[in-house]
């Protein structure tokens, strides 16, 4: 009986040791660590922000706009003070299988000028399978922020990996000070 309950043991730490070892859809790089729901506990939260993204990855797209429910969009302007900023958004920060965006790039926020280009990463966490690449010179155009402390995004298109392009239609996005 001793050496039965010693075989469950091992065989339930080795369970979870495999379950836990699987990437974190909460990290998209060692320079990002922030998922968008993270907002969520900051005050003021997203709630009646006017947050929202209309994208589509692939051939697939995905919305969620003001009119139905806050979407979960920031922009972080010094991550984790590296010089980066940071804009991520998502459908569900609380699920692996959900889709979430994350881009960072080299830059001060606000920027100087309302549209420039930048060079940098982007993941994807679509269905929990992730998605990472670079890009360079892509545009970005931001306006804002408007009395609720968010600005519009629009960014050019982005080659996350091969056949997989990520097109921002619309972007809003809550700035975190």
């Amino acid at each position: 009986m001793k050496n039965t309950c010693v075989l469950f043991v091992c065989i339930l730490a080795l369970a979870t040791a495999v379950s836990c070892s699987g990437e974190s859809s909460s990290s998209s790089s060692s320079a990002f660590k922030i998922q968008p729901g993270d907002v969520t506990t900051l005050t003021p939260n997203l709630k009646e922000k006017g947050t929202e993204f209309n994208v589509t990855f692939g051939s697939k797209n995905y919305s969620v706009t003001s009119d139905t429910s806050d979407a979960y969009a920031i922009i972080i302007s010094n991550v984790n003070s590296t010089g980066n900023v940071g804009i991520a958004f998502g459908e569900d920060p609380k699920s692996n299988r959900s889709f979430k965006v994350f881009i960072y790039f080299p830059s001060s926020f606000p920027p100087t000028s309302t549209q420039t280009t930048y060079s940098g990463t982007v993941t994807v966490i679509e269905n929990g399978e992730k998605y990472t690449g670079t890009f360079n010179d892509v545009y970005f155009t931001f306006t804002g922020p408007d009395s609720n402390n968010c600005y519009t995004i629009n960014i050019g298109v982005i080659n996350v990996v091969d056949s997989k392009t990520l097109q921002l239609n619309s972007l809003k996005a809550y700035l975190v000070q």
